[in-house]
């Protein structure tokens, strides 16, 4: 197993050569989602997770709980947050989280797959199967997709209790299953339905009261999360945060999903197309050959056929984890998959064939996942226990074990991927007071206000901008109002508190020339071509709370007049 760390950790050091250098002040990918979580890191380490400060992110002022409104990250709190308290340096916190992730993976596939197969060079190849499998490489910038080693950890810790009985082993899987569940969102959802095809597969009623245990470990393992969940459900019920049908259709893979490689990827690229961003499913021709060599010796060698279950097992589970892929609706190239009966013939719209993921939206709470096709990260771990099981065949015979050397080569060329370090904001050159309420501008609509929130949790203020999972309905409404020029853009956050305006260098001439023809504008800071004014409170009434507090249902928070 030390022989495999230093292994994923030369390959992780390889595929981030760029980054090494230049950990403390870059970013792998882009400054959208990366940025986004460094501040979340940065944000928890601040507060006591679920304090009432804690739920309160400093982004879409003045609104509150904005935290609800994207992931938490606090499975990475025992790592992350040292190092902040240490060196004060979240962009260094969220780098070395990064980079022992895919190790971290590699490690806990291993040990998974040595468990099923006794084999350490089987175990190997599984855990570079998982680490550095294809879909990896498009979510390199979304940290908790790759904070996935808690799922072999739990089935690693699940099989060894099945096995012997011994109630240790179920300490492995709590903690597996605690590292899901608070690492992310998305494996709430698609974990559970591998484990429950897992318990279906492997269930023996000689191991009934086993069972009990398992169930028992699992709540236990489930109650630190609660908390959470209800903060979410309170905050997003009250906002009335949830997907739109199409836009869940839009983010789901379709069929053809299967051949599409990622964006950031090396290898088949111009074979393959790369035009399928989160839904880019290929699962790599050397893992798919092993997956073959395993379920063919399952099945033709008398020596192997005790791997028959496992094999099937978990290839079964990956072909029903992708079937959620698809999303609600099966779609080939974005066309329907509709046979001659549809399970639903609409007059006014086209016979759809629903796929298991449709009924999925049908359970209370699960309206807020968007990219079914996420559903694909546990399916990697499946493909590669089966890949584990080909490896050990390969492995064991004097013929093929040469072959082992280039199948994990190509495994991990098929994995490898590139991408931009990119430079995190430094602080703004301008004194802003704690805790004021800030409009950092030009505002953009998508991931450039990721700068203005980090920049808000690194200078302790809060920040109408925002770039988060959601974005409350006055966003727009206030882009465009001061995209006209529109006083009245500022009058629902100074009717709470003063509002300070950063003017950045870039901000258009034509706009800071308006902002200075207002009657009241006080010019604080003139910093090169940096400015911060102040607009001051409107109205002779006593301060308000520097936060809104939760909207009843049906009421809007706050709204931005229209034209």
């Amino acid at each position: 197993m030390l022989l495999a760390a230093i292994g994923y950790l030369l390959i992780t050091a390889l595929i981030f050569h760029n980054l090494l250098p230049v950990l403390t002040t870059h970013l792998f990918g882009d400054l959208g989602d990366p940025l986004l979580n460094t501040s979340i890191l940065a944000w928890n380490a601040k507060h006591l997770p679920l304090t009432t400060d804690w739920w309160n992110f400093p982004a879409f002022a003045p609104l509150s709980g904005v935290t609800a409104f994207t992931e938490h990250l606090l499975g990475a709190y025992p790592l992350t947050s040292p190092i902040i308290w240490i060196s004060g340096n979240p962009v260094l916190a969220y780098n070395a989280l990064q980079l022992l992730t895919l190790p971290l993976n590699g490690l806990a596939a291993f040990a998974l797959v040595r468990e099923l197969t006794g084999s350490s060079i089987a175990a190997f190849i599984g855990g570079l199967a998982f680490a550095f499998a294809p879909f990896t490489g498009e979510h390199a910038s979304h940290i908790q997709m790759l904070m996935a080693f808690g799922m072999p950890l739990a089935l690693y810790g699940l099989h060894r209790y099945v096995r012997s009985g011994a109630p240790r082993d179920l300490v492995w899987f709590a903690v597996g299953w605690l590292s899901v569940t608070m690492s992310n969102a998305y494996m709430l959802i698609f974990f559970p339905i591998l484990i429950a095809v897992w318990a279906i597969w492997f269930f023996e009623r000689a191991d009934a009261r086993r069972w009990v245990a398992v169930m028992v470990a699992g709540g236990i393992a489930t109650l630190p999360v609660l908390p959470l969940l209800i903060g979410y459900h309170l905050r997003q019920a009250a906002y009335g945060l949830f997907r739109d049908y199409p836009e869940i259709v839009s983010q789901s893979a379709g069929i053809q999903s299967l051949a599409g490689i990622n964006q950031r990827a090396v290898f088949w690229v111009g074979w393959l197309p790369n035009t399928f961003y989160e839904q880019s499913l290929f699962p790599g021709f050397a893992i798919i050959a092993l997956v073959v060599v395993a379920v063919a010796a399952a099945f033709r060698s008398r020596e192997h056929r005790p791997w028959r279950r496992v094999v099937l097992g978990y290839l079964a589970a990956a072909i029903v984890l992708w079937t959620f892929t698809l999303g609600p609706e099966l779609r080939w190239a974005g066309v329907h998959v509709a046979p001659a009966r549809a399970i639903l013939n609409d007059s006014d719209g086209p016979n759809v064939l629903f796929g298991p993921y449709w009924l999925l939206m049908h359970v209370p709470g699960l309206q807020s996942i968007r990219v079914p096709s996420r559903a694909w990260l546990p399916a990697t771990l499946c493909l590669a226990v089966c890949a584990g099981f080909g490896a050990a065949w390969l492995a064991a015979r004097r013929r093929t074990r040469w072959v082992i050397v280039p199948v994990a080569v190509l495994v991990v060329a098929e994995g490898w991927f590139v991408g931009p370090a990119m430079r995190t904001p430094s602080a703004l050159p301008l004194y802003i007071p704690p805790g004021a309420q800030v409009l950092d501008l030009p505002i953009s609509a998508g991931y450039g206000n990721a700068d203005a929130q980090y920049l808000a949790v690194r200078g302790g203020y809060r920040v109408v901008n925002g770039y988060s999972g959601y974005a409350p309905p006055y966003f727009g409404p206030l882009r465009n109002a001061l995209a006209d020029h529109r006083p009245e853009a500022f009058v629902p956050f100074r009717q709470r508190a003063a509002l300070y305006i950063v003017a950045r260098p870039d901000l258009e001439p034509q706009f800071v020339t308006w902002l200075e023809s207002l009657p009241d504008p006080q010019r604080v800071i003139d910093f090169g071509k940096w400015k911060l004014y102040r607009l001051p409170r409107l109205g002779n009434n006593p301060p308000a709370s520097a936060l809104l507090p939760l909207p009843r249902p049906g009421e809007i928070p706050l709204s931005i007049p229209e034209r």
